[in-house]
């Protein structure tokens, strides 16, 4: 049975230029798979060790993200085992790591995917932000995910000036939306007003020197559950998110000159200059002096 071709991919050379930025592009595309299919679609468009052993079992030198965005079928990693997919599921794919998968016969599946490789996307799978034993993952039909997966092919089609570095950027932003649907998705609706109400309370409160526990209290929710709704919603705990408020408040008064270092410690509630001379260059890497005089610098 012949059927219509309804696929891209495209190959990519990569340049020093591309090497620089840690992250590139290796190719990219997409294809819809009708019922019934054999799999892959089209496998003279890709190299053989890609093409013959997908769906039997491989291991890549690189990095890849499939998005299925309609059907269904099956996934299996050496670190995962096997589960089902369906639209709306990202596979995540490590360099080194055994796996297979292929769309179901009964409902084929349309896919689009990327591969990258570079120092930025393993010390992103080395800092946990990606694992193998989280190679799948569901974030639905996204608008912002199918426009990065579009301006991929668009570029991998056209290939102007500086199309390698661009692409570079493209599939970081991709994994940083992929990353921010899935953490949302663990977090309730309680939890996300939670942290908007105690981020209100921060701001309101950023001059006065109020401790966590306080605001906890005036959020009416124990320490100890904010602790935990905050890590895991901004990946900071509450004393570093409003440390961090408090920093780039105290940036603010700084670059009046006529407000001395040791005024913005008292104005902002600070034990005392020296120990906010201390957290700010421990969070900026400069004295508030240094950066006093950096900004009036021409």
């Amino acid at each position: 049975m012949a059927y219509p071709k309804n696929s891209f991919s495209r190959y990519l050379p990569v340049n020093t230029e591309a090497l620089r930025w840690e992250i590139h592009c290796n190719h990219a595309g997409y294809s819809q798979v009708p019922p019934g299919a054999a799999y892959p679609l089209v496998p003279e468009e890709h190299p053989n060790d890609y093409a013959s052993t997908v769906a039997t079992g491989r291991t890549l030198g690189e990095f890849q993200v499939v998005y299925i965005t309609s059907g269904r079928g099956y996934f299996e990693g050496e670190r995962m085992g096997r589960r089902e997919v369906r639209a709306g599921d990202v596979m995540l794919l490590f360099p080194g790591v055994r796996h297979a998968y292929r769309p179901s016969r009964e409902t084929g599946w349309q896919e689009y995917w990327v591969g990258f490789s570079g120092d930025h996307a393993y010390r992103l799978w080395q800092n946990g932000l990606f694992t193998p034993e989280r190679a799948v993952c569901h974030i639905g039909l996204n608008r912002e995910v199918m426009a990065d997966y579009e301006q991929i092919v668009r570029l991998c089609r056209q290939q102007p000036p500086g199309f390698q570095v661009r692409l570079g950027a493209i599939v970081l932003q991709l994994l940083a939306h992929i990353h921010s649907i899935e953490t949302t998705s663990h977090t309730d609706v309680g939890d996300s007003e939670l942290v908007q109400t105690v981020r209100m309370i921060m701001q309101e409160q950023i001059d006065t020197g109020i401790e966590i526990p306080e605001i906890a209290r005036t959020a009416g929710v124990a320490y100890t559950h904010l602790l935990e709704v905050f890590r895991k919603y901004t990946g900071l705990t509450p004393y570093q998110y409003f440390l961090q408020m408090r920093i780039l408040r105290a940036k603010e008064l700084l670059q009046d000159p006529n407000i001395s270092v040791k005024e913005v410690a008292a104005m902002m509630q600070f034990e005392n200059q020296y120990y906010f001379s201390r957290l700010f260059k421990k969070k900026t890497g400069m004295a508030p002096s240094e950066w006093k005089r950096s900004i009036r610098s021409p």
